[in-house]
Parts: structure tokens; sequence; C-alpha cells
């Protein structure tokens, strides 16, 4: 992953890796078989906010664990046929522009 541009949901209920503890992970594409970064425009700038077109841009300061929002969400970001990141059939833009790819998955989770 060095020198490398990736994208990381951020603001997740603290967990430990590794015995390293995490608020974040980095988006990858995910099949039984093979794993993939998500990749982005090399033209974009770390910290550039994800937006999902037509949904509003919200964010909270912490993902309350009590209502388990992420694992609500999860259930619809995959890639789509198109091997673009889609929550819900609606396409990831970085900066509200740009798409998300994973390389070579197709139809699989995102996670």
């Amino acid at each position: 992953m060095q020198n490398r541009l990736v994208v990381v949901l951020c603001n997740l209920k603290p967990a430990k890796m590794r015995g390293v503890e995490s608020r974040a992970m980095v988006m990858c594409a995910s099949s039984p078989e093979k794993v993939e970064i998500m990749e982005v425009d090399q033209s974009s700038q770390p910290g550039t906010p994800v937006f999902c077109p037509p949904y509003n841009h919200r964010p909270d300061a912490q993902l309350n664990p009590k209502k388990k929002i992420w694992e609500t969400v999860a259930e619809d970001l995959k890639v789509s046929s198109d091997g673009y990141a889609v929550w819900k059939d609606c396409p990831l833009l970085v900066g509200g522009e740009t798409k998300m790819t994973a390389p070579t998955l197709r139809c699989v989770s995102i996670k």
C-alpha cells in the first residue's frame, strides 16, 4: 500500500488489529478468492471526501455502535458489473466527481 492513494472509511468504532487501535478501514473489493484495494484517480488529493449522489453528505463524528449503522450500510456497498463502487446502485464519487474502481473484481462486496 505504500505510495498509493486509498479510500479510507473513517469514524468507525475503535477496534484493535494486530494490537493497534484503529478507527478506520481501507475500502477493498472482496471475493472469497481475492481482495483488491479500491482505486481512485491519481489526481485525487488525500482527505477528499467521497459522495454518493443523490444522498446528502452529513457525516457523524463517530457512528453509534449500538445502532449497527456500518453493518446496515455495508450490505449495499458493492462493486458494479462495470467495476465501479456503488451504494444502493448509486456511484461513490471522490470529491463528487470521479468514480472509485476495482481493478478486476466485479459484482462483489466492498469491505
